[in-house]
């Protein structure tokens, strides 16, 4: 049986292989989408004139946050675990920037003082240096849906 092996009688094949696998081997680690963990964060309680998220900080963390939590319009903030750099009462916008945080979770809450009414009427937004891809990315943050129980069960 006669063994054929392209690469020696074709070498510019072999140069050409080389050539793709390392292309997309430089794609696969670059990617990041691809083994690059991003920052996540929920709602804990929101309910109430509480609102409590959490927020899970990934290695490498980002030098700054910002958190932008969107309440009801006109509604007052009654105190918060860290001062709020800016709030636009008119639009219910309160926003964060956090410096010098560590990777883990990081738990923030805030007071308000109209309570929740409908599910809906807050949201929150995450903005942040991903310091892998080296670009700015956001996470939404909206309450949980409550399940609802099937009928004929």
């Amino acid at each position: 049986m006669k063994s054929m092996n392209v690469f020696r009688t074709h070498p510019l094949l072999l140069g050409l292989a080389v050539f793709v696998v390392s292309l997309i081997c430089l794609q696969i680690y670059s990617n990041p989408a691809i083994g690059s963990e991003k920052i996540r964060a929920r709602f804990t309680q929101p309910r109430g004139t509480h609102i409590t998220w959490k927020i899970k900080i990934p290695s490498p963390a980002p030098a700054a946050v910002i958190v932008n939590q969107y309440i009801r319009p006109g509604s007052s903030i009654n105190g918060s675990s860290h001062p709020v750099n800016a709030y636009d009462k008119q639009k219910g916008v309160a926003k964060w920037i956090l410096t010098g945080i560590k990777p883990g979770t990081l738990k923030m809450y805030m007071k308000i003082d109209k309570p929740i009414r409908k599910k809906g009427e807050i949201r929150g937004e995450i903005i942040f240096q991903d310091q892998n891809a080296n670009t700015i990315a956001s996470v939404l943050m909206k309450p949980k849906a409550k399940k609802k129980a099937i009928e004929g069960c």
